[in-house]
């Protein structure tokens, strides 16, 4: 989503809160975790990027995971007790489908009774006694919760959410409602089901969902229709966008304006960049144990360049080289180290990304609002 958070708004002196923001928490500062427990899934959905259009699973990923050791090794009881917040959103898996998800989330909540605790899956694996013992982990703090995808009713949510079923994911989210745990659902807008949206979210209200958010994707970029192929590469079908004014979603720039290395300096030199990773004192480890300042570097230094000449594909792949040399400048960290066990200054320099030309590419479509005019 190379452009999602490109705005054309136009700010006075966009640069002046920048000397705020520079990178300077500790370990100690860390009050928020994302923790990606897996990179498996049972889903294609099609627009995942561990998958090709819903088909074959892209070469780099290695379907591995947290055991409960190695997380209790990786995060001492000292820094988890300071945690406000604990959530798990993949970037390439689902967390519920980690062999020790559920220890690990009885873990930190013996350790820290009071964080928040949180789940992002599609709810499709396990069983209801699993998803009973997860409510019970996770307990009634204020805002822990399990945020279900559910993208229309049966036969139009599995078109998005390949190899997954509502009934499945129906029955274990009202098994997780009824042992006491708070649910959220974000829900997909595509021209599909774009007429279920206000029957959908009544049926789940009525199951006791706490809320229905949905939503659309810029993941269309400039295509009216997006392929989704089966594993032998064959063509199965088509997702379109929605039709209803409401929902849809365009990005702010062309893609491929953004081609053009001089409108794209341009971009770079306006975005105004307000990094979510200082804001709040967040860090993102992936499951192996790699810690970077967010999800979107830890996916970007993870991925591996797609030999596709869409102009997505062809920014996607920059973005990804860019990524990986800042981070080769700054120094991933390893849990296994033992670097959180110390009080240590994290990504040191990293503010520098974030000012004139020389901005990392991931930070601007990540954290940024740009005042961009194309002539």
């Amino acid at each position: 989503m190379f452009i999602k958070y490109i705005s054309l708004e136009r700010r006075s002196q966009p640069q002046e809160w920048l000397n705020t923001y520079i990178m300077t928490q500790k370990v100690s500062e860390i009050t928020t975790v994302h923790l990606e427990l897996t990179d498996k899934c049972q889903a294609q959905c099609p627009m995942c990027a561990r998958n090709y259009h819903g088909g074959p699973t892209r070469p780099f990923i290695k379907n591995g995971d947290i055991s409960i050791e190695q997380f209790k090794n990786w995060f001492p009881k000292s820094f988890l007790k300071r945690l406000k917040n604990f959530y798990s959103c993949g970037n390439y898996g689902d967390p519920a489908f980690a062999r020790d998800c559920l220890e690990i989330y009885s873990y930190v909540r013996e350790v820290n009774p009071t964080t928040r605790l949180a789940i992002h899956t599609n709810g499709g694996m396990r069983n209801t006694d699993w998803w009973k013992s997860l409510a019970y982990a996770i307990g009634t703090v204020s805002n822990s919760e399990v945020i279900f995808a559910v993208d229309g009713f049966k036969g139009k949510h599995e078109i998005y959410r390949k190899n997954t079923n509502f009934d499945k994911v129906i029955e274990n989210m009202k098994a997780y409602i009824e042992a006491g745990g708070v649910a959220r659902v974000d829900s997909l807008v595509f021209k599909h089901n774009e007429n279920e949206v206000e029957d959908l979210e009544k049926f789940l209200l009525g199951l006791g969902v706490h809320s229905v958010n949905f939503i659309s994707t810029t993941r269309f970029y400039e295509m009216d229709k997006f392929k989704v192929v089966n594993n032998n590469l064959q063509t199965e079908y088509y997702l379109e966008p929605t039709t209803r004014r409401e929902f849809i979603k365009k990005p702010n720039a062309q893609l491929t304006d953004l081609l053009d290395l001089d409108y794209r300096k341009i971009v770079f030199k306006n975005a105004n960049i307000k990094p979510k990773c200082v804001i709040e004192q967040s860090i993102y480890v992936d499951p192996y144990g790699n810690i970077t300042p967010c999800c979107y570097i830890g996916s970007d230094y993870l991925e591996q360049p797609i030999e596709e000449t869409l102009p997505i594909h062809i920014l996607r792949n920059q973005s990804v080289i860019n990524t990986k040399q800042v981070m080769e400048d700054l120094g991933v960290y390893k849990c296994q180290s033992g670097i959180l066990e110390t009080d240590q200054y994290l990504f040191t320099g990293l503010d520098k990304y974030w000012q004139g030309e020389n901005k990392c590419m991931t930070c601007v479509k990540a954290c940024s609002n740009a005042i961009v005019e194309r002539k």
